[in-house]
């Protein structure tokens, strides 16, 4: 049965701390216990049942972001309006294009802000099951890719803002 992870913020000055952690890589064995299987259930569920006071849902949420400093994410797909996990995840700008839009985060609660972001990239990551997986991400998946993997890096979007 899965559960709901607790979702560091900035409000809290030690979870602020961790937030800015870089994440360590995931090596391919854990990738099959059963312990790291059931927190990527608990991540996913996570992501599709959080609701903020503000009445956001998640479009994305990182290991760090519930206190685990692994290098994966989950991002929901557009098509499918499923989460689709990543570990591990290389990035490769397509087009050095940009767009800016709104973006918000889960950990930064009540703010709002213009990121920049790549209109189009290349992701190789492992999937759930260590499987090496290649894609090519444009749009609102791109920049939710690319926020997530900020947060690997200990990088938040408030770091980003465009006036």
């Amino acid at each position: 049965m899965s559960k709901t992870l607790k979702i560091y913020t900035v409000e809290d000055p030690l979870q602020k701390k961790f937030l800015r952690k870089i994440s360590s890589t995931v090596p391919k064995e854990e990738i099959q216990t059963e312990e790291f299987q059931s927190f990527l259930d608990d991540l996913i569920y996570t992501a599709e049942n959080v609701l903020t006071d503000d009445g956001y849902s998640a479009a994305g949420l990182s290991a760090i972001q519930v206190g685990v400093d692994k290098k994966l994410f989950c991002i929901l797909k557009e098509d499918s309006e499923t989460f689709e996990i990543m570990i591990n995840p290389e990035i490769k700008v397509i087009k050095k294009e940009k767009i800016i839009d709104i973006e918000g985060c889960l950990s930064v609660p009540h703010k709002e802000g213009r990121v920049s972001r790549f209109k189009k990239i290349k992701v190789k990551y492992l999937d759930r099951n260590g499987k090496v997986q290649k894609g090519i991400f444009s749009g609102q998946e791109a920049r939710e890719i690319q926020h997530e993997d900020d947060h690997t890096n200990g990088i938040l979007f408030t770091d980003k803002l465009e006036d």
